[in-house]
């Protein structure tokens, strides 16, 4: 018997063949007996041959309500199960859903070939069950970071498709180097099904799972429970009696030992040209056996350093360290590499990262003077500009500007990281307007006061807002003076940890702050959310040095002078320098930037000048031109348009170019969970959801073949064959009707 039918509101059309019969019924109501005289005759022959012409037209009148009512059910597609009695005379035709792994640790080496050959190997053998000529439809979709359908509806394109995937190349063996999304691909099964159901809200797909059994690809990170998201696509496609067949290809091998390298960074994130730092490869084991004295060797810039050999514990993690000092500012290439195992791919690793350029520093000179000792900035300059002790050159760009230079809006401080107002008594509204500006877009400001500093009033006006809202950290009072003959002030206590006074820190330095003489200062009320990083010795614990964070930026107060008028500080070298570095260092503080991303992404790239004909260059030597506009960023420059993500599918170094401007390098890194190939048994991922069945096609080959012998079989076409037959007949039948009864009349 017929068990239900796939769209089954369209059966409802069968009523349709009731047309011809009411439109009998309304012909015989148009035509009404009036008698005359040679009508018995008429009537004794139809007497004769009533019988024959009401059977003629009752079957011509079947014949034409059967069409319709055949035609609807053939278009309602009516199925039955099993083998027996009508599913003798289904339609088998089979539409299945494949789903296949395309992961990077799919290019585990296993044997000649790797884990992806084994799992192709597979859905090819499935393939070719199928014939597109018996109706049969194969969707094929690639599971990588995203579901990619790339074979449909024909399994015979299926059979041309999957043989080019993957790639045989050394540190690869799979057709992306993504992390596989097994819930999205299996969302885009689940969208196929709800389209195969209709309206029946029944589904005669079938749903087959090609995978490594990699234990992340079901299970949440750091969690024995299926993933929730996959876990609901599960549940839709039982509803729609659809059943997920997995295939077991770990021929029990639930552990690959496996070592990668995880990571390429700097030691210092604040490292700067011309200074020594470290590179520190991370390595990390996968494996429950140590590995002794690997080989780490890692390539800079094109140049190769000397390699390292490292011992890496089982389960466990070590940093190969390469002292290096960089000598441009910009971006920076990295190559490294370890000792090969099966998993070639996390082998090599290869990053980027952009060390910012020399801190640019504006100093706003509020007195200065043709003698250094009487210039109120001379020894800040001094301090920043000097090189340092080895020889190295100054880490610092200064440019120093009066005070009527700055007032008058002659320089853009978008192009200094730090500015130091150094005893600048007026400033006018325009000028703290772009100081506004500036520091909320990230930059820092010191204020350093002196004797310019005497109209308290228009300071606060300008500079100061109970709300928090001015750039000043503490509302100003008063100048203290100490008797200077008598006493001075200094530094009582300090924050050691704050980066700026941690060098002062030592019993050995500690006094080289402390006993520092301090004749005058500024008298200030700090805002709540200020931090004092040190205080005088005063009965009022007066503020020396205090810091606050402003929109993006940072501002800074020093109560006394930065020049030699109110403390001899800046005429003690071994003080001074240190105190200004470290300062400066700290508020132009920019963190090198790493250009990396994951396969399939990119990273945001920008340029100063607007990018004409960007051009990405891939690692394989292929380019390709880039569409999309740029975009401006809200510091002038230009973000790229991103590369479309089957440009970054691969582990490598990329490089995008421009007409205008220098080529900027990015790496695409492999995720470090794709290292870890732990699987899990064909048990367990039975037990994680109902809907999850497993096989395993190296030892049961017909798994797929039962699959296909338990689904509906559907009778449509034999009944649009008959609704045609019934249509044929009907039209020779009228032809015959008609030809007969125009000679007899």
């Amino acid at each position: 018997m017929i068990e239900g039918f796939l769209n089954p509101a369209l059966a409802l059309g069968a009523a349709l063949a009731a047309v011809p019969l009411i439109i009998h019924l309304l012909n015989r109501q148009r035509f009404k007996p009036a008698p005359w005289a040679a009508m018995r005759f008429v009537l004794a022959a139809h007497r004769r041959t009533r019988r024959r012409v009401q059977l003629e037209n009752l079957l011509l009148l079947l014949l034409r309500m059967g069409a319709v009512a055949l035609l609807a059910f053939a278009v309602a597609r009516p199925f039955v199960r099993g083998a027996s009695g009508l599913g003798k005379l289904t339609e088998r035709a089979r539409d299945v859903v494949l789903i296949l792994d395309g992961s990077a640790s799919t290019g585990l080496r296993m044997g000649a070939g790797t884990t992806f050959d084994a799992l192709r190997a597979g859905a090819l053998g499935l393939a070719s069950e199928l014939d597109g000529t018996n109706g049969d439809r194969l969707h094929v979709i690639l599971a990588g970071s995203e579901p990619r359908l790339v074979s449909w509806p024909s399994p015979e394109k299926a059979l041309l498709v999957l043989p080019t995937l993957g790639h045989t190349e050394e540190g690869g063996g799979s057709p992306t180097d993504e992390r596989a999304n097994l819930t999205g691909a299996m969302n885009e099964a689940l969208r196929l099904a709800r389209e195969n159901a209709g309206e029946s809200g029944t589904s005669t797909m079938e749903v087959h799972v090609f995978c490594d059994s990699q234990r992340d690809l079901f299970l949440k990170a750091d969690s024995d429970s299926l993933r929730p998201a996959l876990a609901e696509s599960l549940s839709a496609l039982e509803k729609l009696g659809v059943t997920v067949l997995v295939q077991d290809l770990t021929g029990g091998e639930l552990l690959a030992n496996n070592s990668a390298l995880e990571s390429i960074s700097l030691l210092n994130a604040q490292a700067q040209t011309s200074s020594p730092t470290e590179i520190l490869v991370r390595l990390k084991s996968h494996s429950t056996e140590p590995r002794a004295q690997l080989r780490v060797a890692l390539t800079v810039d094109g140049n190769r350093l000397p390699s390292q050999r490292v011992n890496l514990p089982a389960r466990g993690h070590v940093d190969a360290r390469f002292p290096f000092t960089f000598n441009e500012p910009g971006a920076h290439t990295f190559l490294a590499e370890v000792d090969g195992d099966a998993f070639s791919l996390d082998d090599r690793r290869h990053g980027v990262i952009v060390l910012p350029p020399p801190t640019r520093v504006l100093v706003v000179n509020g007195s200065q003077s043709d003698d250094l000792i009487e210039d109120e900035a001379g020894f800040l300059i001094l301090a920043l500009e000097a090189p340092r002790g080895d020889g190295r050159p100054s880490p610092f760009e200064v440019e120093e500007v009066s005070t009527n230079a700055f007032a008058g809006g002659e320089i853009n401080l978008a192009d200094f990281h730090v500015i130091w107002l150094a005893d600048v008594g007026t400033i006018s509204v325009t000028a703290v307007s772009a100081l506004e500006k500036r520091v909320g877009e990230g930059a820092s400001l010191i204020i350093s006061c002196g004797e310019q500093m005497a109209d308290l009033e228009s300071l606060r006006e300008r500079m100061f807002r109970m709300d928090g809202s001015g750039l000043l950290p503490a509302e100003p009072i008063r100048r203290v003076s100490s008797p200077r003959r008598e006493s001075y002030y200094r530094v009582k206590e300090f924050d050691a940890t704050s980066p700026i006074l941690e060098f002062f820190a030592s019993e050995r330095h500690r006094r080289l702050l402390t006993e520092v003489p301090i004749d005058d200062f500024l008298g200030v009320r700090p805002l709540g959310d200020a931090r004092v990083l040190a205080s005088l010795d005063d009965d009022a614990a007066s503020p020396l040095l205090i810091e606050r964070p402003w929109s993006a930026g940072r501002t800074f107060l020093w109560t006394t002078t930065i020049g030699r008028s109110w403390t001899p500080l800046p005429q003690l070298a071994p003080a001074m320098v240190p105190l200004v570095v470290e300062w400066v260092r700290y508020a132009g503080r920019r963190d090198a930037a790493e250009l990396s991303a994951l396969p399939g992404d990119s990273p945001t790239l920008e340029t100063k000048l607007f990018p004409r004909q960007p051009m990405l260059l891939r690692p394989d030597g292929s380019s390709r031109t880039l569409s999309g506009e740029p975009t401006p960023t809200a510091d002038g420059r230009f973000a790229l348009p991103r590369p479309a993500s089957n440009d970054t599918r691969r582990v490598g170094l990329y490089t995008l170019r421009t007409e205008d401007s220098p080529p900027i390098p990015f790496a695409i890194a492999m995720d470090p969970a794709e290292s870890n190939l732990v699987r899990l048994g064909a048990e367990r991922i039975s037990t994680l959801h109902p809907n999850l069945t497993v096989s395993s096609p190296l030892v049961d080959g017909s798994a797929s073949t039962q699959a296909g012998d338990q689904r509906e079989g559907e009778l449509w076409r034999i009944i649009a064959w008959i609704c045609l037959v019934f249509l044929v007949c009907e039209s020779l039948w009228g032809a015959r009707l008609g030809r007969r009864r125009g000679r007899l009349a």
